[in-house]
């Protein structure tokens, strides 16, 4: 990497603070990919980073360009989402994180219920 592309590094780190979140997600997971979301009526340009299991974050960027050097800094291939769509991996994470929180609030409510039907303490 030569002098000129870590001055670039270093002030589109600076002009898009959103992409260092990023950073601690590709530094602890293998496997990702990104994609790149274009703006909405809602919503600005983001990147969105997929690891291999489907854990996922997304983050807003300037532009597509900001998004494709993060990428490309990081050795992580990219691909336009409303061309390719979002892998089926990253929809069956969001489906079992849904299954495991409802799974532990059923376990909570019997776990209340429980507690509730037990005769009280003897004050004395």
């Amino acid at each position: 990497m030569g002098l000129g592309d870590r001055i670039r590094r270093f002030f589109s780190k600076r002009s898009n603070p959103a992409l260092a979140d990023l950073e601690s997600f590709v530094a602890e997971r293998k496997g990702i990919e990104g994609f790149i979301e274009p703006q909405t009526s809602t919503s600005p340009s983001s990147l969105l980073l997929v690891d291999r299991d489907g854990d996922h974050r997304r983050s807003p960027v300037r532009d597509r360009h900001d998004a494709v050097a993060f990428c490309t800094a990081h050795a992580i291939p990219v691909y336009d989402a409303p061309v390719v769509g979002y892998p089926r991996r990253m929809k069956e994470f969001d489906k079992r994180r849904r299954v495991q929180a409802g799974e532990s609030l059923d376990e909570a409510i019997a776990d209340l219920e429980r507690r509730l039907g037990q005769e009280p303490p003897d004050p004395s």
